[in-house]
């Protein structure tokens, strides 16, 4: 195709643009050999779908009215309890694999807030984050680190669908206990194992077991004072070190 040809192609796009009543901010489209390329001054949407060749999402980003719900192997399922919006990010095989969510809360004189980056263990639910918290001045925020099973949650996002869709109440609720039931006769959800950051107004380091029993505890309070502390399995300080 001549340089001419090409030229003529992209002025009668825009003109074709312009025609129909293209409002502003105008998108100047790029047409030619290879694939199309369009350049925007603003772009305002509800949703925008990150795909792959194959159709696949790599990442949505999203209000809260149409964020989606739990993916695994490219199938959605409705979430029973998700509210905001923010991104979700996808991996090769279609599966929800973390995403940053964000938002908050206000009654009165009475408020919440929270922000949240994780990151998802292969078919399991999120094993390390960055996350706030704030409830009324009340705030958390720091790196969390969690152990997980080794077994799919597919049937927990088929359950969480149907709870989702339930009729009452009661059914959700009902369908919710099931979900527990499962992750119990399954070796459970996973425990936190790791918290680094900072709890209402003291600096912590918080180890734990696998049971999530929290067992080392370094901290520096909100008077200024370092401390460590060794715990036994029941939560009973045996070592304290102190300044």
């Amino acid at each position: 195709m001549s340089v001419m040809t090409r030229s003529r192609m992209r002025i009668a796009l825009v003109g074709a643009g312009f025609l129909a009543g293209a409002a502003l901010p105008a998108a100047w489209v790029v047409a030619g050999a290879g694939p199309q390329k369009a350049v925007f001054d603003e772009v305002s949407v509800k949703r925008l779908n990150i795909v792959e060749p194959n159709g696949k999402y790599r990442l949505v980003l999203s209000n809260s009215e149409r964020f989606p719900g739990l993916f695994m192997e490219g199938k959605e399922y409705k979430h029973h309890a998700r509210t905001g919006g923010g991104m979700l990010f996808f991996n090769d095989e279609g599966d929800e694999v973390g995403g940053l969510t964000y938002g908050s809360n206000r009654a009165g004189d009475q408020y919440s807030a929270s922000g949240s980056l994780t990151l998802d263990q292969y078919k399991q639910d999120q094993t390390v984050g960055i996350q706030y918290t704030e409830a009324n001045g009340r705030r958390t925020a720091g790196l969390r680190v969690w152990d997980r099973p080794d077994y799919s949650i597919k049937p927990l996002m088929e359950m969480s669908d149907r709870a989702a869709r339930a009729p009452s109440d009661a059914e959700k609720q009902k369908i919710r206990g099931e979900m527990q039931a499962f992750a119990n006769a399954n070796g459970g959800g996973g425990a936190e194992r790791v918290f680094a950051g900072k709890a209402i107004d003291d600096a912590i380091v918080r180890l734990a077991d696998k049971s999530g029993k929290t067992r080392l505890l370094l901290k520096v309070g909100a008077d200024g004072m370092p401390s460590i502390e060794f715990l036994d399995p029941q939560g009973k300080v045996v070592k304290r070190i102190s300044q």
